[in-house]
């Protein structure tokens, strides 16, 4: 379609953070971490949550009393970074009884908070992870074990789980809570649509669209819907036909992931995208109220319309149902005092993002600075040749460098077409810290590696490295007991397994997914094996070759297009990487 207009300003991120404390004073922002947080009672749990940003009001306008706690926000469309995660955790937790993290399922924002989770219980927090998910349009053949993406359903475990914790938490604790966040995700489903992609501040807007045709299936970080629907139905039949029988067919097994009895109480979510009109929304709402007890035997029992989930200014809106009746039976059975889902939906809350806000006579909570900025710290052992080391890591980034290009054409093919600026800012990363890395512990070395190349690289694949060479850091730790303990062929090899095996913990990619893990367990099995770098990285390269031999079942690859003869642009970039170091080794 044409391009779009929008309003630009220099710092849009930073400037909108402040904006929103400025406000809401209740709600005091965090600058260094873009942390927004509230005063919270040290008898009960505290929520945080929180993504890349471009989703407001999520998740910052959803803080508040019988709601979040506070919410940590990434840049534009990317998850947050562990530091600040784990920042945030430390401030809430400082008075809360334990801290539940609630995350949308996208790959970045679970291996960040799970990484965040892992370090603030080694902190002695009580600290648990639930991840939501509750789109139909990927269905379950194509998403596979990735699962449901998380769209505007999210707000409502937001809501639930917030006033059980304000009201229950106290007697529940937190494995309770994050038992009736399960659950509240269990019966919800989400169907989005849009008639164009949005316009992200800072960038050129693109799409493939034309003006006769929309998009279903429509997701929240501008990615392709399942469907291009042409021409552009009415919004009536684009209800009818396209959404509701995807969130409501008991035939269509894979998207029937809650069922609906004419008898069970319901709750209608109408969620605007960012771009449709006040006005639209409302007569949306009204529309598929109609069309539920004309055509399915639902009414719902309460209908909730606004702009709550957005993808910035997104021409589109999503529909999302929750099944209250089989929330409210599962969760009556556990927690027998609890009434109903209903009665927690309608419980009072001030988060600026829910229709009620009441900050008479409230002050932000006080910021403890002591906490914020810590550096890594780990048990030292191992010692090492530092100067080796660096030629390796400076061998290996100018390799990727050089492959930068090539990776990028892959990633525009199966993804977002960022894979290759995002490693060589990871490289870069490494190649300008070299100098801050310690010269006397391995341990000590690579674990500040992990924090650099999360902070430098961020998303998904910063992630996924922080963990893998944090897990690193650990396995040498647990092999060597001295600090003058040397770093052998075996010992790298243990450290290498414990890695992997750590990284598993935050992903359900395996060998034959198409993703990093092609390249990145063959490799590591044939050197625990061989004991032998070049066979290793030969092992690599054949697993990423082979990548181009199947589909995708994990990341953007996996959602959209056939992915079956193009070679994982994360398995090659890894690939060029031990090529780098090959060439120095």
């Amino acid at each position: 379609m044409t391009n779009i207009k929008s309003f630009e300003v220099a710092d849009p991120l930073n400037s909108s953070l402040e904006g929103f404390a400025l406000c809401n004073p209740s709600i005091k922002l965090v600058h260094s971490e873009k942390f927004l947080f509230r005063k919270t009672s040290s008898d009960k749990i505290a929520l945080i949550s929180g993504g890349g940003s471009g989703h407001e009001p999520a998740h910052a306008g959803f803080i508040g009393e019988g709601m979040l706690s506070g919410a940590v926000c990434g840049d534009v469309f990317a998850s947050p970074s562990t530091k600040q995660i784990l920042n945030g955790i430390q401030l809430v937790s400082e008075n809360a009884k334990g801290v539940l993290l609630i995350v949308k399922n996208y790959t970045g924002d679970v291996l960040h908070f799970g990484l965040s989770a892992e370090r603030a219980r080694a902190l002695g927090i009580d600290c648990h992870v639930v991840v939501v998910g509750d789109d139909v349009a990927v269905g379950r053949e194509k998403g596979g074990m990735v699962g449901r993406r998380a769209l505007a359903g999210t707000v409502l475990v937001h809501k639930i789980v917030g006033a059980f914790a304000e009201k229950y938490s106290s007697k529940y604790g937190l494995e309770g809570t994050a038992k009736v966040a399960r659950i509240v995700n269990d019966n919800l489903v989400t169907i989005g649509s849009s008639l164009d992609h949005c316009k992200v501040p800072g960038r050129k807007f693109e799409s493939e669209l034309n003006e006769k045709q929309m998009e279903l299936g429509m997701g929240i970080h501008n990615e392709p819907g399942v469907k291009v629907l042409e021409p552009i139905p009415s919004t009536e039949d684009l209800i009818l036909k396209h959404m509701l029988p995807k969130l409501l067919d008991p035939t269509d097994k894979d998207r029937s992931f809650v069922t609906f009895d004419k008898d069970d109480e319901v709750v209608l979510l109408i969620n605007n995208l960012g771009g449709v009109s006040n006005l639209i929304i409302s007569s949306i709402a009204s529309i598929t109220n109609d069309f539920l007890k004309k055509n399915y035997g639902i009414k719902p029992v309460k209908v909730i319309a606004g702009t709550l989930m957005t993808s910035f200014n997104g021409n589109g809106f999503s529909i999302t149902l929750l099944n209250a009746s089989k929330a409210t039976n599962a969760i009556s059975k556990e927690f027998t005092d609890v009434n109903s889902v209903l009665d927690l939906i309608n419980a009072y809350t001030d988060a600026p993002g829910w229709p009620i806000a009441d900050f008479e006579g409230k002050q932000p909570p006080s910021e403890n600075h002591e906490i914020l900025h810590n550096d890594v710290k780990v048990k030292e052992v191992g010692t090492y040749d530092f100067n080796k080391f660096s030629q390796w890591m400076n061998a290996g980034a100018e390799q990727i460098i050089k492959s930068e290009p090539h990776i990028t054409s892959l990633d525009s093919q199966v993804g977002d077409g960022d894979c290759g600026y995002t490693l060589v800012a990871g490289v870069k990363g490494i190649t300008e810290n070299l100098d801050t890395l310690s010269k006397e512990s391995l341990s000590v070395a690579v674990a500040q590696l992990s924090d650099i190349i999360e902070a430098s690289m961020g998303g998904t694949s910063g992630g996924l490295y922080s963990i893998l060479i944090s897990g690193f850091s650990h396995g040498l730790i647990q092999i060597l007991k001295n600090k003058d303990d040397p770093v052998t062929a075996d010992v790298v090899a243990q450290a290498f397994e414990i890695a992997l095996d750590t990284l598993y913990k935050y992903t359900k990619a395996r060998k034959g997914s198409s993703t990093l893990v092609d390249a990145l367990e063959p490799f590591i099995k044939e050197f625990s094996k061989s004991k032998d770098f070049k066979k290793a990285v030969k092992a690599a390269d054949e697993g990423a070759k082979s990548t181009a031999t199947f589909e995708a079942k994990f990341g953007r690859a996996s959602y959209v297009g056939d992915s079956s003869k193009v070679e994982d642009p994360g398995a090659v970039g890894f690939t060029e990487f031990l090529k780098g170091i090959e060439s120095v080794f």
